[in-house]
């Protein structure tokens, strides 16, 4: 996991030490902490019947593998806000509805930082979807045939396994 080596505030070389518990990494001379916190992005699961919505990721980490559209949230932006400026971007989707359904914990790529993603259940607005930004494809897949295997993230693997098998409450 990518973490801080020198003190965001001073710039001081941080130290590994025991805080409440847990081994951190703690500047020496401020005593600033760095604590990991998980990065907040936001996913659309798309559904039509027995089938759902996953975009293939055209950039790294992970580029050519499949996902579901979404993304990191800005300052200021709300997850849901966040969640329809992302949609827009990568799809040109328009949203009617969307209803948190889980949450799932990842890494942004190799060696690469925390992350805590939310899972909404996205209704689009009636419009074609165009696969753009960050997206080379947009394909619907059946539920029978998610190619698990090519998911980029592991818990939104996970999230994907629960909206196969029906344990994905209000999916």
């Amino acid at each position: 996991m990518a973490v801080a080596r020198f003190c965001l505030r001073c710039g001081a070389r941080l130290r590994s030490a025991v805080e409440d518990g847990r081994r951190r990494l703690r500047c020496p001379a401020c005593g600033w902490t760095f604590y990991g916190n998980p990065v907040p992005a936001a996913v659309a699961l798309v559904a039509r019947g027995d089938r759902v919505l996953l975009t293939l990721r055209a950039r790294a980490p992970y580029a050519g593998t499949w996902d579901l559209p979404g993304g990191f949230l800005e300052a200021g932006e709300t997850a849901e806000e966040g969640l329809v400026r992302e949609l827009r971007e990568e799809l040109g989707m328009r949203v009617r509805t969307l209803r948190l359904l889980t949450t799932a914990h990842d890494v942004y790529g190799p060696r690469g930082f925390p992350v805590l993603t939310l899972v909404y259940r996205v209704t689009p607005a009636a419009g074609p979807l165009s696969a753009a930004d960050d997206v080379a494809e947009a394909r619907w897949f059946p539920r029978d045939r998610l190619p698990l295997r090519r998911i980029a993230f592991r818990g939104v693997r996970e999230a994907l396994r629960r909206w196969r098998d029906g344990r994905l409450s209000g999916s």
